[in-house]
């Protein structure tokens, strides 16, 4: 049984398969992959059934699926904001009602754990915090969010395009991967690591605003 989660419980005996990156975030059977390191830095389209490995039992598995959830809702947030950005583009109003969309920190976290866990074995140096340690983040009954630096690394004024599309790659530090940058939907969420809990910061919050009516719709992480 090949299991990352086996030190925080007693595994079931069936071994069952995770999606490197929740297949629910995409839409269609295909899904082009850039730099991924399951495939050797490539960037190609591939199947989203083949891209899958052993390494949790189905009772561990399951219990993510909350996670998964949390991760599709927070794309499906990014669509909704850009479909209702492109709507508006062309009214003649002179400002809009402010749609907002709220997504769990605690769970969003907790996928960025388990998504990591799933691919670091693929990158140049070790994990500076080992597969136990982070294994029990994710099923842990605490507070985890204050475990681990999350931040959107998008600039003001950054022109970018909500597609489905994803982009990984690792933060490196004195010969350790300490973290992990994953581009989603065409925004860039950073994440760091720590053995000991950290000070959070204010919720974070992407703010899509039209060039002449203003803020148009903001999507909260708390």
């Amino acid at each position: 049984m090949k299991c990352w989660a086996k030190s925080v419980s007693d595994c079931c005996s069936t071994q069952s398969r995770e999606h490197y990156i929740t297949k629910g975030l995409f839409d269609n059977k295909m899904l082009y992959v850039n730099n991924a390191p399951f495939l050797d830095g490539k960037s190609l389209e591939i199947s989203k059934a083949s891209l899958t490995k052993k390494c949790l039992c189905k009772k561990h598995n399951e219990q993510l699926s909350i996670y998964d959830d949390e991760a599709i809702k927070f794309g499906r947030s990014l669509e909704y904001a850009m479909a209702l950005s492109l709507e508006r583009r062309n009214s003649n109003l002179k400002k809009f009602s402010v749609h907002k969309k709220v997504i769990q920190r605690e769970r969003l976290t907790r996928w960025f754990i388990k998504t990591y866990l799933g691919l670091y074995e693929f990158f140049k140096y070790s994990s500076e915090l080992d597969e136990e340690f982070l294994a029990n983040l994710v099923y842990s009954n605490n507070k985890v969010s204050d475990f681990v630096t999350l931040n959107f690394t998008m600039t003001q004024g950054e022109d970018f395009q909500i597609k489905q599309v994803v982009s990984i790659a690792p933060i490196e530090e004195q010969g350790k991967t300490k973290g992990m940058q994953l581009e989603l939907y065409g925004i860039r969420i950073q994440g760091v690591f720590h053995s000991k809990k950290q000070t959070i910061s204010a919720p974070m919050k992407l703010k899509f605003n039209e060039h002449k009516q203003g803020l148009s719709c903001v999507i909260s992480i708390v």
